[in-house]
């Protein structure tokens, strides 16, 4: 219900300011509103849906930064609304949210730059410092507002939809496309001096293109980059699966579970993967521990045995060396059997020394085999879960367990495949 309710608060206030923006400034005029109502499509029709930490690449912010300049506010709301409402997809809740959005920080991107002074007479401006100071500094300033609607906005949906933290949210999108931002005032600024003190009218929009689908290609490369390094996590737990099948679902669980405890106190997004990461292959070890010993149930393993499993975290740990973006989560992988007391290993950490990823890890990994022991769906069960861990005194970070007991109130547990996504 809180879902649908920030989807359509948004789509009103899209609604309104059309509105207001058409009242104020009326209708710009047809072909420069339809050629950059085409680029916006086509922005939208080439966008790269992943380029990491569930972040997507577009080129339509410049549009709708230049759209703001060129054909006004009513126009670069226009041009925002039409990009996002000719997905031939049926009416969806996630359309809805896009074009509203889109259409929002296309008007909330002009208004910004009227207010900072921005030019609205651009075909007779001349002299470069006249241009800078009455179109550029605008510009840059049109642009922190956009980045700054478009990261709330996101925000805002993905927190009522699967409950990451707000703040969290908003770091998470500033960091994965805030600098990109700064690069799209500029180009947006370069789109807008072609346009009129360069007078190339129209054809300046081929002469943008160009470097925006090298952009495009760039950040293609980089989603490809990241998701090899799925499929190099996919093959390690997959190859751990052969061996024990459920230690599968024990690592995808607890690579979630990690994940919303560090988004619950708060790290950044680099911080937030680490602990994925970690949490995903905090059991590869067990590769090294003989098949029937897995299988025996631990009151009825030798002292031996025991050590065996004491120490798969540095075996673990061993195994994923030389994979460059496992290097931090390493540590997550190796220090997850040390106690927040000092009395565990493999090297008698305590507190804050231990690796926060480690701390993370141990509490979601603990969590996750004693609910799937339990078959801990309800939260009477979940209770005994987390009573087991507090049970255990001096060994878990109070402070990751006060995040974890706050977390399986907001989620549901088991997680749902569809939340993950």
């Amino acid at each position: 219900m809180a879902l649908h309710s920030f989807v359509l608060l948004t789509a009103a206030v899209s609604v309104v300011l059309g509105v207001h923006t058409y009242s104020v400034f009326g209708v710009p005029d047809g072909w420069p509103l339809a050629i950059l109502a085409a680029m916006a499509t086509l922005s939208y029709r080439l966008r790269e849906p992943d380029v990491g930490s569930r972040i997507g690449f577009s080129f339509n912010s410049i549009v709708l930064l230049a759209a703001g300049v060129i054909v006004g506010p009513f126009g670069a709301w226009l041009v925002g609304t039409v990009s996002m409402a000719t997905d031939r997809g049926r009416l969806r809740l996630q359309t809805i949210f896009n074009v509203a959005m889109t259409g929002i920080i296309g008007a909330v991107g002009a208004l910004a730059y009227l207010a900072a002074g921005g030019e609205r007479h651009l075909a007779s401006m001349q002299g470069a410092l006249t241009i800078t100071q009455s179109v550029g500094v605008p510009i840059l300033v049109a642009d922190v507002v956009g980045c700054l609607t478009n990261a709330l906005l996101l925000a805002g949906v993905i927190h009522f939809y699967q409950g990451v933290p707000f703040t969290v949210m908003v770091r998470r999108v500033l960091s994965g496309s805030g600098w990109a931002y700064v690069g799209y005032g500029i180009i947006g600024f370069l789109f807008v001096v072609l346009w009129f003190p360069a007078e190339l009218g129209p054809f300046s929009a081929l002469l943008v293109l160009a470097p925006l689908l090298a952009a495009r290609w760039a950040f293609i490369q980089y989603g490809d980059e990241l998701r090899s390094h799925e499929r190099t996590l996919d093959t390690l737990v997959t190859a751990l699966g052969k061996k024990e099948p459920a230690a599968m679902e024990r690592s995808r669980r607890t690579a979630q579970l990690a994940e919303w405890v560090a988004e619950e106190l708060g790290l950044g997004p680099h911080q937030i993967g680490t602990v994925r990461h970690a949490g995903t292959l905090h059991e590869i070890g067990h590769l090294a521990i003989p098949a029937r010993t897995l299988r025996r149930p631990a009151g009825e393993q030798s002292a031996q045995e025991r050590r065996l499993f004491t120490t798969h975290g540095v075996v673990g740990a061993r195994m994923v060396e030389g994979i460059n973006f496992l290097d931090e989560a390493r540590s997550g992988i190796r220090h997850q059997h040390e106690r927040f007391d000092g009395h565990g290993g493999p090297g008698s950490l305590a507190g804050g020394d231990i690796p926060l990823s480690a701390r993370i890890v141990a509490v979601a990994g603990r969590f996750t085999s004693v609910a799937a022991a339990q078959s801990a769906g309800a939260p009477a069960a979940q209770a005994e879960a987390v009573a087991v861990l507090e049970s255990d005194q001096g060994r878990y970070d109070p402070v990751v367990l006060d995040a974890l007991r706050r977390v399986l109130v907001k989620h549901e547990w088991p997680p749902r495949e569809e939340e993950e996504a």
